[in-house]
């Protein structure tokens, strides 16, 4: 076994299965990893699956939800089944956040998007249902906000 395996191996029982290869061969964390681990974590949700699968489903739940796809589009047998997928408009949504999901764990770093645009599609997707509620009375800090200090 060569050291970058060991490492790998390593980590990956350290970090759990969110790691990506680009990790660790680089050893350096970037914001398209961060944006990968995103997107395992909403496939996690979106099927009821842990990142981990067995191997004659590809080994990794990325794997499997890109095979899944392939063979049967983006439909709701991708989505948990423990969930009540009655309402369409649920499914819909759903499909959506799936698809972002997918953009966050694409192979290429740079074919992902940043967490800016990630927050903005979660945004839209929201606003698109009609779901999206925010109090009145909660200030969202900026930035350069000087009541901070």
């Amino acid at each position: 076994m060569g050291l970058v395996t060991a490492k790998f191996m390593c980590l990956q029982l350290i970090c759990g299965s969110r790691l990506i290869a680009e990790y660790a061969y680089t050893m350096k964390v970037t914001e398209k990893c961060d944006i990968y681990s995103y997107g395992v974590v909403l496939l996690e949700l979106l099927t009821g699956k842990t990142p981990v699968q067995p191997l004659d489903q590809g080994g990794d739940l990325v794997t499997w939800a890109r095979q899944y796809v392939r063979e049967h589009s983006l439909t709701s047998g991708i989505l948990d089944e423990r969930l009540d997928l009655e309402d369409q408009s649920t499914v819909a949504h759903m499909i959506y956040v799936l698809k972002i999901a997918l953009l966050c764990t694409s192979m290429s770093p740079s074919d992902r998007p940043s967490m800016r645009e990630v927050v903005l599609m979660l945004i839209e997707s929201n606003e698109r249902e009609g779901n999206l509620t925010l109090s009145s009375t909660y200030v969202f800090p900026l930035k350069d906000d000087a009541s901070r200090k």
